[in-house]
């Protein structure tokens, strides 16, 4: 069966679901984010994820010896990332994430963490662990790492994690492996929505520090869904035992051949210059803010993250915004002083990026985002963001045919043949 019958079967079959589809399409279509978890997935990898390949399911006792596709991906992300071992078989980074847990504290055991970072995954009593946080001093939002080690030498940690969420600036992971090598302590980094700027090299990399390091394959790799794990060789067994243990045994070929083309993908020319198009974007995006009045934190920006100081309920302010087609995400900065964060708007250049936005139009976002937040914050103001995000958005496609190797991507516009798109990876 053609695929426009079988579409169309789709539409008198389940309509409800069609018009589920098509408000989740329009979204993405019809609004600008600066969500940091908000990107594209490669249509090479949508196209591989949602092919007949998905039918074909890996046993139980082939999955514990490898595929030779989940093989590739394994090495092609080793040697993207440099690291000794690697796992691709975790569903999402949450996922990965309590594998990392599990197999490098027992309960009891305390961790040190960045603005408390990984604590959400921790339910059950095997996974009672003591977290103690660090985080940016309150006067100058920098890391001290001398309070870094005082705090690691008083409670002697398992566990060291650093992860990048809420902090636009690089940070020394020398000086984070020597604290933890003075405590006896293992030292996990999550690289977050950073992964792409370090494996195209525009910002250093973790991984020749860390005993674990995580990240997501979807949002900055522009790959499907899944928990990435690297590690030194001398941990790969026991991650691999506790993948076992907790469920992971497999995934389905579609979703590992969608991860070895993703990894080919970001090894390419124009991921690089895709890496370098986020970061010109972001610093136009932070000087676009401050050029309007609008209080930036933590700047400049050394990645792809900004955030800009806001002073009323983070939770309206993102609904205001989404009325006027610009999504937003509303956190709180926190500090080494208990007492002390600040509620900020965490933002991002990865999607617009993705969508070929150029920091000339980025710059004209952050004015347009520091005025709102000056505003009255009225109808009217809505309206003015939102006359500017439909134009900015009006010809744009989800994935700019710019970063997509030695290809072309039909920068379609129709909804329905968008939905098309998303079943059948046309």
């Amino acid at each position: 069966m053609v695929n426009k019958k079988l579409f169309e079967r789709l539409q008198r079959f389940d309509r409800e679901l069609c018009d589920l589809l098509k408000i989740s399409l329009d979204r993405q279509l019809y609004t600008l984010s600066l969500i940091p978890t908000d990107s594209a997935a490669s249509p090479l990898s949508q196209y591989i994820k949602g092919s007949a390949i998905g039918n074909d399911f890996i046993g139980q006792y082939s999955a514990l010896h490898y595929s030779q596709i989940e093989q590739l991906a394994v090495k092609r992300c080793r040697e993207l990332f440099g690291a000794e071992h690697a796992i691709v078989r975790t569903g999402n980074a949450a996922a990965a994430s309590r594998v990392v847990l599990m197999t490098f504290a027992k309960a009891g055991d305390k961790i040190l963490s960045f603005n408390l970072r990984k604590k959400e995954h921790c339910t059950g009593e095997q996974m009672n662990y003591e977290f103690v946080k660090f985080a940016v001093e309150p006067k100058d939002f920098r890391m001290d790492y001398e309070t870094v080690r005082s705090l690691a030498n008083r409670h002697k940690p398992a566990l060291i994690i650093y992860s990048p969420v809420n902090y636009p600036h690089n940070i020394d992971y020398k000086k984070l492996r020597a604290i933890a090598d003075e405590v006896g302590a293992n030292l996990w980094i999550d690289l977050g929505q950073n992964a792409g700027l370090i494996v195209a090299k525009k910002i250093p990399s973790p991984v020749p520090y860390a005993d674990v390091a995580t990240f997501s394959a979807s949002d900055s790799l522009h790959g499907p869904q899944s928990g990435i794990i690297l590690s030194k060789n001398k941990f790969g067994g026991a991650l691999e035992q506790k993948l076992i243990d907790t469920g992971h045994v497999s995934l389905k070929k579609n979703v590992l051949a969608s991860l070895a083309i993703t990894f080919r993908e970001i090894a390419c020319e124009e991921y690089e210059d895709y890496a370098a198009q986020i970061l010109e974007n972001a610093r136009a995006l932070e000087n676009g803010l401050k050029k309007s009045g609008a209080e930036v934190l933590i700047s400049p920006t050394e990645n792809h993250l900004v955030l800009v100081k806001i002073n009323q309920d983070g939770k309206q302010l993102e609904e205001k915004l989404a009325e006027g087609g610009l999504l937003v995400k509303a956190e709180k900065l926190m500090t080494t002083d208990e007492n002390i964060t600040y509620p900020v708007l965490r933002l991002s250049s990865l999607d617009p990026t993705t969508r070929g936005v150029d920091e000339r139009d980025m710059f004209t976002v952050g004015q347009t985002l520091g005025k709102f937040l000056q505003s009255k914050q009225d109808a009217q103001a809505v309206k003015s963001v939102s006359k500017v995000v439909k134009e900015m958005v009006e010809d744009l496609p989800l994935f700019s045919e710019e970063w997509l190797p030695e290809a072309e991507i039909i920068r379609e516009r129709d909804p329905e043949l968008m939905m098309k798109a998303l079943i059948y990876g046309m």
